[in-house]
């Protein structure tokens, strides 16, 4: 039994599997274990996927023979393209091996939309040529909300990107809309790749675009297996 772990900003998302079935799964591990699951007994073998690296000593102290993943110049036909490749986000490189393993030679579009949002881009000779990290939805709110005194919204959403007639709708669409042109200015360059979004704001997201794309939950936690193979 195996315990994968994406330990992102904000949560820590986690799934109980095997290579074959997922048994038990979530979006905040402690939570889970201040319950005492049953499952606990039970695992075996820990991959872990982290960007928050406060949590990695809890993560260690529970499972001292936990495996923790990193960013790699190359691995299976995917190459990395930061001059030091361990500076990379652990989970935009999986996210792309993911991708990479299921759909090698064609050109890729990775969309993660988490606490910021991140894009990347592999050629078709498995090249990562590069990328974006930009705020996330709710980042660029509470920085434009932080820091205007008479523009004032609901933490809430109103989905959409249509232009606004009061406040509420001229923000939230506004910043929906703005994230969705730039994203689809990058597709419109690659009109060959397969586009592929992740991440907790991923389903937003992807509702927003005005041509479909593969949205897939767990393309980190599915890196995990590509990595350690």
């Amino acid at each position: 039994m195996r315990l994968e772990l994406d330990v992102g900003n904000t949560r820590t998302k986690w799934r109980l599997c095997d290579d074959y079935s997922v048994f038990e799964s979530g979006q905040n591990l402690m939570d889970e274990l201040a319950q005492e699951p049953w499952w606990i007994s039970v695992v075996e073998v820990v991959w872990v996927s982290s960007v928050g690296r406060e949590q990695d000593e809890k993560i260690l102290a529970l499972f001292p023979k936990a495996q923790f993943a990193s960013s790699q110049v190359a691995h299976l036909g995917l190459s990395n393209s930061y001059e030091d490749a361990h500076k990379m986000g652990v989970d935009r490189w999986l996210a792309m091996q993911t991708v990479w393993s299921e759909q090698p030679n064609k050109t890729h579009i990775v969309i993660d939309a988490g606490t910021a949002i991140t894009l990347d881009v592999i050629d078709e000779f498995g090249r990562h040529v590069g990328g974006y990290i930009c705020p996330g939805f709710n980042m660029m709110k509470t920085s434009l909300l932080g820091g205007t005194q008479r523009v004032m919204a609901q933490d809430s959403w109103q989905l959409g990107r249509a232009l606004g007639n009061n406040t509420q709708t001229c923000v939230d669409h506004g910043i929906q809309d703005m994230v969705a042109c730039w994203l689809e200015s990058h597709r419109a360059n690659q009109p060959g790749a397969c586009v592929w979004v992740t991440g907790g704001d991923g389903m937003r997201l992807t509702s927003l675009l005005s041509s479909p794309v593969t949205f897939e939950a767990d393309l980190v936690l599915d890196g995990l297996k590509v990595h350690f193979s």
